[in-house]
């Protein structure tokens, strides 16, 4: 299974982190603020209470909540009129409940910088703190109004801003540093994972190549060695056989790494090729059925038997493929006569011949 993304991790800390903010203000509304809320609406009424900005704010809170969980995003427009509505609360809040300022049952002041939390959760840090600031002002606004802006209830009011403050600003920084380190953290596991990748890669690479040299070698070396030597005897019909199953098992090897969509009918072409060029007439005919992807192995063990016939025949050759998703079958028939049987190559695949008045018939099948 893939690695989620560091942007992925990321989204996943932020948005818990949402779900904290969520619960802190809902907790707050209604653990700490309904039931003052609710005296309030006995004693004095419903609008001196503050019973109506308190539905306000609840209307406001669960409206942001839920967009930003559906995972959109609020609307550009949605963040500010919430916080203008918050803070027109803030201040119709202060100045209709009796009390005063601090007395009960006020709850704007306390109440916004949480609901402005949420609302914000997905804009900048700046823009929140902007919030925080506009809302100190809104309060100091209400103080001035009320006629409360004495020494002590400056100090107070103070005291009230860092305190209020302090909460919705260490969970919006905290939550921002967790999910900063997590999603370094993934990158560097990414990075880790794309080298490793990388090294398998090179490995696989080196040791491809490492066996194609070693067929190679195998294929062309006692040949080499044997025209070196003059131990070939370049008369005999054999030894220009082998010959040809050499240069055309090259031309094989050479086309093996082309990205094409059909590996086997590319390398098969490449044979017939091979033969064309010593003047022997090949008929290629398209595959019947979609040839399914095979390993290297298998598709030489297919083209194996074409090889061979091909190295022996005189003039002409017809090349025939039939396919599915659980078989394939690639046969030869041309005029041949072979030096040597065919020899399996591959557990997976099975090898029939037949040589009759001087055509031979050859075919090597596998089955999934």
């Amino acid at each position: 299974m893939a690695n989620p993304s560091a942007a992925d991790v990321e989204e996943h800390y932020t948005r818990g982190g949402l779900w904290i903010a969520i619960i802190v203000m809902a907790g707050w509304h209604v653990a700490a603020v309904a039931p003052s809320v609710v005296f309030a609406w006995l004693a004095y009424g419903l609008v001196r209470s503050g019973a109506l900005i308190w539905l306000t704010y609840a209307v406001a809170g669960t409206v942001s909540a839920v967009t930003l969980l559906r995972g959109s995003g609020p609307r550009a427009a949605l963040p500010w009129a919430v916080c203008s509505v918050l803070l027109a609360g803030e201040l119709a809040d202060a100045l209709i409940v009796p009390g005063g300022f601090f007395g009960y049952p006020n709850f704007g002041f306390t109440t916004a910088g949480l609901f402005g939390l949420v609302v914000l959760w997905r804009r900048r840090f700046a823009e929140y703190l902007a919030f925080l600031v506009a809302d100190a002002v809104v309060g100091l606004v209400a103080l001035v109004l009320l006629g409360e802006a004495t020494r002590a209830q400056l100090a107070g009011f103070i005291a009230v801003c860092a305190g209020g403050g302090a909460l919705p600003i260490s969970i919006y920084l905290g939550i921002r540093a967790v999910a900063a380190t997590a999603s370094r953290a993934a990158e560097a596991e990414d990075a880790v994972a794309r080298t490793r990748n990388a090294q398998l890669a090179a490995q696989a690479v080196q040791a491809a190549r490492r066996a194609r040299y070693e067929t190679i070698r195998a294929t062309v070396v006692r040949l080499l060695d044997g025209l070196a030597t003059g131990s070939l005897n370049l008369a005999a019909d054999h030894t220009w056989q082998e010959i040809a199953i050499a240069v055309t098992r090259l031309r094989r090897f050479i086309v093996e790494s082309d990205d094409v969509p059909d590996p086997l009918s590319h390398e098969l072409r490449a044979c017939a090729d091979a033969a064309e060029r010593r003047g022997v007439a090949v008929d290629l005919i398209a595959a019947a059925g979609a040839i399914p992807m095979l390993p290297v192995s298998t598709r030489r063990a297919l083209t194996e038997p074409v090889i061979q016939v091909l190295a022996a025949t005189a003039s002409r050759a017809r090349i025939t493929v039939i396919a599915s998703a659980a078989e394939v079958a690639v046969a030869i028939v041309a005029d041949a006569r072979l030096a040597a049987p065919i020899v399996t190559a591959n557990d997976s695949v099975q090898y029939d011949w037949d040589e009759e008045e001087g055509r031979l018939w050859a075919q090597a099948r596998w089955t999934a």
